[in-house]
Parts: structure tokens; C-alpha cells; sequence
């Protein structure tokens, strides 16, 4: 690995590799926190609404602390008046009342944490593209290119130059001049495809050193 830089001695884009690794790492933590704020909004809202149906429960079949306290009033002499009765409803009506406050903070709450979420995933994906982008202004530095290019342009210029030679000595020697295992190796070299469009363990290197690339600013290029 290289060591740090100074930032006016470091490569550009490799500062703008790591200003955009840094701000995907925050919208992935952001992403994470709406997440965990979405699901405890979620927890909250059912407890409230399962304590909600409980309470419905509760007032359509008045037969437990309501029938306990209206049977308890008649037993002490009182006579069968309203008032357990209003005075039971309206604690249940206060009750549904402030769970029914319960219940409609909580789903906006939720509500709220998706829309955070999904503007919080839709900053991920963002931040993401912006890391790919940068990393490939690093990979495919002009340096890089023409260095290699040139190493091409040379290569290919010896290439054909031993081709040439190779087929005129090879078509002088096909009576028996030439061996026929290697005037047949010669043959295959001649249509061998010399295009560089297959995958290599160079072109595997350097696609491992991009992937680097999107967590490690500093990772280093092949031959660097």
C-alpha cells in the first residue's frame, strides 16, 4: 500500500476517490439508522394498536371491572343509578381516546422513517455510482494508458515482424525443409486470435484492483 499524502501532493483523482468512499460510507450509516428508527416506529405502532383492540374488547363486553364495580355499588345499599355506569364510560372513552392519540403518532412516525428511508436508499445508490465514477477516473489515468499503448504499439511491431519472417521461412519449408510437428505449431501460431479480447490474469488484476478501488482510495494500480 502507498503511504498518505499530503493533500496538495496527492493525485487528484484519488481525492476525489476518497471524498466519494467517505460520503457513501455516511449515506450507508444514515440508510442504517432509518432503518432501525423505521422498525422501532413499527414495534410502537402495533403495541399501541394491539393495546387499542384490547380496550374495543374491553367496552363491548362490559363484564369485568365494570360489572365488579356496578355489582359492588349495588351491594352497598346504593340504588341502580347511571352514575358507575357514566362514570366507567367516560375513563373508557378517555382511555380509546389516548391510545387512539397513540396510534395515529405512531404510524406518522412510521410513515415519516419509510420516506427517510427510501430518500436515505436513493442516497446510497447515488453515492455508490459517484465511488464507481471516481474510480474509474483513477484506473484510467492518461499516465497509464499511453505507458501502456506505447508498451502495445512495440509489442505488436515485434509480433509482426517475427509473423513475417515466420511465414516466409514457413512457406519455404513445407517439403520437408521443416519438421511437420513444428511447421503444424508454426500454422497454429499464424491463426492463433491475437486480439486481446479475452480475459488474462492481467486484465483479472487489474479488475481485482478497481474493486479495491470502490472501498480503498490508496490501493495500488498493477505495475505501480
Amino acid at each position: 500500500m502507498r503511504g498518505m499524502k499530503s493533500l496538495p501532493d496527492r493525485d487528484p483523482a484519488r481525492a476525489k476517490l476518497a471524498a466519494a468512499i467517505a460520503l457513501h460510507v455516511g449515506a450507508r450509516r444514515d440508510l442504517q439508522v432509518a432503518e432501525e428508527a423505521t422498525r422501532l416506529a413499527a414495534a410502537r405502532h402495533w403495541e399501541a394498536q394491539s393495546k387499542l383492540d384490547e380496550l374495543h374488547k374491553a367496552v363491548a363486553a362490559p363484564s369485568g371491572a365494570l360489572a365488579a364495580d356496578f355489582i359492588a355499588s349495588v351491594g352497598a345499599g346504593n340504588p341502580c343509578g347511571t352514575a358507575v355506569l357514566e362514570r366507567s364510560a367516560i375513563d373508557a372513552r378517555a382511555q380509546i381516546a389516548a391510545v387512539e392519540t397513540d396510534v395515529r403518532v405512531w404510524e406518522e412516525t412510521e410513515q415519516e422513517c419509510e420516506l427517510a428511508v427510501r430518500a436515505r436508499e436513493a442516497d446510497v445508490a447515488a453515492a455508490k455510482e459517484r465511488v464507481e465514477r471516481c474510480a474509474r477516473a483513477v484506473v484510467c489515468n492518461a499516465a497509464t494508458v499511453k505507458r501502456l499503448g506505447d508498451d502495445l504499439e512495440a509489442l505488436q511491431a515485434d509480433v509482426v515482424s517475427a509473423r513475417s519472417v515466420l511465414r516466409f521461412l514457413w512457406s519455404k519449408g513445407i517439403n520437408g525443409e521443416l519438421s511437420a510437428p513444428l511447421r503444424e505449431r508454426i500454422e497454429r501460431l499464424f491463426w492463433r486470435d491475437l486480439t486481446g479480447m479475452e480475459p488474462t490474469s492481467a486484465s483479472a488484476a487489474w479488475s481485482a484492483v478497481f474493486n479495491e478501488l470502490l472501498t480503498n482510495s490508496e490501493a495500488e494500480l498493477p505495475g505501480d
